[in-house]
């Protein structure tokens, strides 16, 4: 999928609903400023300001370090669920 197609087009805003930001190179409306910083270092790489790159690679730091932390919880608690089955399994064949 291209950035290209992504940042093309129009946007619908719901009549309830106010857009938290909008990009500053093409008036794309986002919920929030998480969001608009990424969409700047993905899609305007080049024209955005080094202040807006390092926005963009501590949201992008902060994302990744999420990401980690959901596949270690995700991980442990798998092998929570395997051990306690197999502990329920070896109980109820040992009696």
């Amino acid at each position: 999928m291209s950035v290209d197609r992504i940042t093309e087009g129009r946007y619908d805003v719901p009549d309830d609903e106010v857009p938290a930001t909008s990009c500053p190179y093409c008036g794309r409306p986002f919920r929030s400023e998480q969001y608009a910083t990424f969409h700047v270092g993905l899609a305007h790489p080049d024209e955005c300001s080094d202040d807006e790159l390092a926005a963009f690679d501590e949201e992008r730091d902060d994302e990744e370090y999420d990401l980690l932390t959901f596949h270690l919880k995700a991980a442990v608690s798998v092998f929570l669920v395997y051990f306690m089955f197999t502990f329920l399994y070896a109980l109820v064949w040992a009696g």
